[in-house]
């Protein structure tokens, strides 16, 4: 039993700035759940361009739903949602993802350093099966 549950839920080291101030370098961070994510958790995937990587990102985007930043405020479906880390985000060209609704099964992540993060805003979108589980704020080391 001790073995499957830290199989189920890993450990992991920290590696990058793309989560700062949130996760610092060589922080131990662990997988507490493998729910569904919502709005603003912090989750471990697996990267479209290194299915053997992992990235610690911030879900910011739920199926069926319109996503924009304009003057560093953070839209949802046109209405304007509270995000700690949109003052970092400059407006981009956000084409499908402010167009289109995020297809089901589909997740818009960026991390919380939001000038050094490889997000959504480069590789697009993320699947339910990139993420490996939810991860609890704070240091668990």
């Amino acid at each position: 039993m001790f073995r499957t549950y830290h199989w189920a839920y890993p450990k992991y080291f920290v590696s990058g700035e793309s989560m700062f101030p949130t996760y610092k370098e060589e922080e131990v961070i662990q997988i507490i759940s493998h729910g569904r994510p919502e709005r603003f958790d912090v989750v471990v995937l697996r990267p479209p361009e290194n299915p053997e990587g992992r990235y610690l990102k911030r879900v910011i985007g739920l199926p069926g739903e319109r996503i924009d930043y304009r003057g560093g405020k953070l839209f949802v479906n046109k209405k304007e949602v509270a995000d700690p880390f949109g003052k970092e985000t400059e407006d981009f060209n956000w084409g499908e993802f402010s167009i289109d609704p995020i297809s089901e099964g589909y997740y818009f992540i960026l991390g919380d350093n939001r000038s050094v993060s490889q997000d959504s805003r480069h590789f697009g979108l993320i699947t339910r099966r990139q993420i490996l589980g939810i991860v609890k704020e704070g240091n668990t080391k």
